[in-house]
């Protein structure tokens, strides 16, 4: 628990808590882990068509940026990996994609997974857990690293992609900041990180905002806003805030103002390939603009009503109707626990002026004393 008697502060630590009830916990990234060095393996050492190459394999999405978030009605992460030919070939877009494909089917056989053929990648189902997009491609030109050419099946040809450029340049923004607010507040009460994750206030928001568009799209997802569409807009606008609150409040702030310029729709473009534009479905189908403009002012509507002096009680009724009242008593509980750890161990204190809860080390606190089974 960090000191309370600044909003600021206690906002953004029931965000964080928040955020960190809907992502991936510690166990089930170490399956995903697991299966991804599995996979990996199986793909270097397929005599067939893969082991001659020189490739890389990674994780991209979101995955590698940090800010997966739980799907509503569902227990299932995804994991997007790339494979990465390092060397121009003559071979394709076919023949790549077939030969995934073939590699894959073997491995799914093996290991008792579903299998299933998406447009530019093949899918392992790991049922009831999560499932893994596996993404060939092949270096686009010598000079950039990052840059891929991927097969279309739809297209029939190669489309330009680049998923490790997009994620250093997510991290990039990201790490805008050293330090964030909750963790100045950490060091100046001098409490324990042990429990911290250290996620950074543009991770946290990304996963707030998806929570929010699937709270918001739960009932219609017809026109529902891309993951994509979400977190570049969020890290495009980000200016380096240290609160998670701000972030998010900067954001919809930020795309309030654009949407509503009389110089035509907001377009998103792909940070590392400026010709790639994640919004060219509200051209074609209008309904997703529409849609989106309408789950962005409502989420702005909403976030007015945190920065009005509500009471406690107040501001956890628009917490939940935001992010789900699962959500928002997970948080309340991992406080509460907080809360009980500092108690014990005799470093959590109340300060005598205010009566808020602070560390017992600070200046004009007292020591709240732990209780025992006697009351003693």
């Amino acid at each position: 628990m960090i000191r309370l008697e600044n909003k600021a502060t206690q906002l953004d630590d029931l965000l964080d808590k928040m955020a960190e009830a809907v992502q991936l916990d510690d166990t089930r990234y170490d399956r995903m882990k697991t299966s991804y060095e599995s996979v990996k393996s199986w793909i270097e050492d397929d005599e067939i068509f893969f082991k001659p190459y020189n490739y890389d394999v990674y994780p991209h999405g979101s995955v590698r940026i940090l800010t997966t978030v739980k799907p509503i009605g569902k227990d299932e992460f995804d994991l997007d990996i790339a494979i990465h030919l390092k060397s121009t070939t003559p071979h394709t877009p076919q023949r790549i994609y077939a030969e995934l494909k073939r590699c894959m089917e073997a491995y799914a056989k093996k290991h008792g997974l579903k299998l299933e053929a998406k447009n530019r990648c093949i899918r392992l189902n790991y049922t009831g857990d999560f499932h893994m997009d596996i993404l060939p491609g092949i270096q686009e030109n010598p000079f950039d690293q990052n840059k891929i050419k991927v097969p279309d099946r739809e297209l029939g040809d190669w489309v330009s992609s680049n998923p490790r450029g997009y994620g250093d340049w997510f991290i990039g923004k990201a790490n805008l900041i050293k330090e964030s607010l909750l963790e100045k507040a950490l060091r100046a009460e001098k409490l324990p990180t042990d429990n911290f994750k250290h996620k950074k206030p543009l991770q946290r928001a990304v996963q707030l905002i998806k929570r929010y568009r699937d709270m918001y799209f739960q009932k219609d997802d017809t026109y529902r806003t891309s993951s994509i569409i979400l977190t570049t807009i969020t890290a495009q606008f980000y200016q380096g805030e240290e609160s998670i609150f701000d972030t998010v409040d900067n954001i919809i702030t930020t795309i309030r103002t654009k949407v509503n310029q009389p110089t035509g729709r907001l377009k998103i473009v792909n940070p590392v390939n400026a010709e790639e534009d994640f919004t060219d479905k509200w051209d074609d189908e209008p309904e997703y603009y529409e849609a989106f403009k309408k789950f962005a002012s409502h989420l702005y509507n909403e976030w007015q009503k945190l920065k009005t002096q509500n009471g406690v009680p107040e501001e956890g009724i628009i917490m939940k109707g935001l992010f789900g009242d699962d959500i928002f008593r997970k948080a309340q509980i991992s406080q509460t626990a907080r809360i009980e750890e500092l108690r014990k161990s005799n470093d959590l204190g109340v300060t005598r002026n205010t009566g808020m809860l602070s560390s017992a080390s600070s200046i004009g606190t007292a020591t709240i004393k732990s209780n025992t089974f006697f009351g003693g």
